[in-house]
C-alpha cells in the first residue's frame, strides 16, 4: 500500500507539471522497471492522462553493430548499444504529432525489426519510457528538458530465509535476470551468469552515476515469486 501510494505521488507530480511529455523510469537490471512503469502508467491515468508505454530495449543496434569490451565480448550494457539518433528522431517525431512505428528487437538473432506496432501522441498523452539508460543526458541530448521527468527505480529489498539468513539484492536481481533471461531473451542460465560480473561494471559506469539527475526516486520491492 505505500508502494502504491508513492507511485500515485508522483504520478500527480507528473500530471500537474504543464508540459510534460516524457516520463524516463531507469534502475539497475532487474529492478523492477516494467513493473514501475506498468504501474505509474495505471497512476498516470486516474490523473487524466493517456500514457504510451515504450521499453529502450526494443532499440538495440543489431548486434553486429554493438560495441565490445576490453575483453573482446559485446558490452550491452554501454549506451552505445542503443540507437540513440533513433531513439531521439521518433520521440520528437511523436512530440510534433507524428505517427511512427516501433522497433522491435529480437534478441535471439540480434537483429532490429519492424515491430508493426505505430504510435501517435496526443494532447494528453505522455510518453512512458523504461531502460536501464533512461536517465543519461545522451539518452535524450536532442529533446527539450522541461519536457521530461525522471525516474528512478531502486532495488533495496532483501529476501529474508530466516531470522538470520538473508539473500542480498543483488543475488535477488540476479535470480530475477536468470528467469528473465531464460523465458523472454532465449539465454541460458549459465550465460546470464557468465555476463553478470559485465552487467555488474555497466551499472557502475552507466547507471549509478545518473541516478542523482531523477526527479523522484521509487524504492522497489517486489516479491520474487512473482517472477516463477
Amino acid at each position: 500500500a505505500l508502494q502504491e501510494k508513492k507511485i500515485a505521488k508522483i504520478a500527480e507530480e507528473i500530471a500537474s507539471r504543464k508540459g510534460v511529455k516524457l516520463v524516463l523510469l531507469a534502475g539497475p537490471s532487474s529492478s523492477g522497471k516494467t513493473t514501475s512503469c506498468k504501474r505509474l502508467s495505471i497512476q498516470l491515468a486516474v490523473n487524466g492522462l493517456k500514457p504510451l508505454q515504450i521499453s529502450l530495449d526494443d532499440y538495440f543496434v543489431d548486434r553486429e553493430k554493438t560495441p565490445k569490451d576490453a575483453s573482446g565480448e559485446y558490452d550491452y550494457e554501454s549506451i552505445y548499444a542503443l540507437d540513440l539518433d533513433l531513439i531521439n528522431e521518433q520521440f520528437n517525431a511523436l512530440f510534433r504529432g507524428e505517427e511512427v512505428e516501433l522497433p522491435k528487437y529480437d534478441f535471439q538473432s540480434g537483429k532490429s525489426k519492424k515491430s508493426g506496432n505505430k504510435l501517435k501522441m496526443n494532447d494528453n498523452n505522455v510518453l512512458v519510457v523504461e531502460g536501464i539508460h533512461a536517465l543519461n543526458p545522451e539518452l535524450t541530448a536532442h529533446i527539450p528538458q522541461e519536457q521530461i521527468f525522471r525516474v528512478y527505480a531502486s532495488a533495496l529489498t532483501t529476501i529474508l530465509l530466516d531470522n538470520h539468513n538473508y539473500i542480498p539484492t543483488t543475488d535477488n536481481r540476479l535470480l530475477r535476470r536468470i528467469i528473465r533471461d531464460y523465458k523472454y531473451r532465449g539465454v541460458s542460465a549459465q550465460e546470464t551468469i557468465h555476463r553478470w560480473p559485465s552487467v555488474r561494471a555497466g551499472e557502475n559506469k552507466w547507471i549509478f552515476p545518473f541516478q542523482e539527475n531523477a526527479d523522484a526516486m521509487l524504492k522497489y520491492g517486489d516479491v520474487f515469486m512473482s517472477w516463477l
